[in-house]
């Protein structure tokens, strides 16, 4: 099985974020990560997904992925503590063979 470049998970998101950029108007690439991303967040609420859990797997993933492009190896642990927020969300990858 062949996985994606990171050149191409980045080609991919590009086009996710030239679409919100039509959406929203904003021209700066970084406030058009943040606004979607905590959109997402919004979204993610409205359907009951834990969106903390899921940026803290997004997280992992993406480091893994910038260590491991071929997909050989294991993620590190991420943990996000929200003040107020139970428990502290911790996300470990196993081990992948290719």
């Amino acid at each position: 099985m062949t996985h994606p470049t990171n050149d191409q998970r980045a080609a991919c998101a590009q086009m996710a974020l030239n679409t919100f950029r039509t959406q929203v108007g904003e021209d700066d690439d970084a406030t058009l990560i943040l606004d979607l991303t905590t959109d997402l967040g919004h979204l993610a609420c409205m359907r009951r997904i834990d969106f903390v859990a899921l940026v803290a797997k997004a997280v992992s993933v993406w480091a893994y992925e910038r260590k491991h492009p071929d997909g050989l190896g294991a993620s590190p642990q991420v943990a996000i503590t929200v003040a107020g927020r139970r428990p502290t969300y911790a996300w470990r990858r196993k081990e992948r063979a290719a």
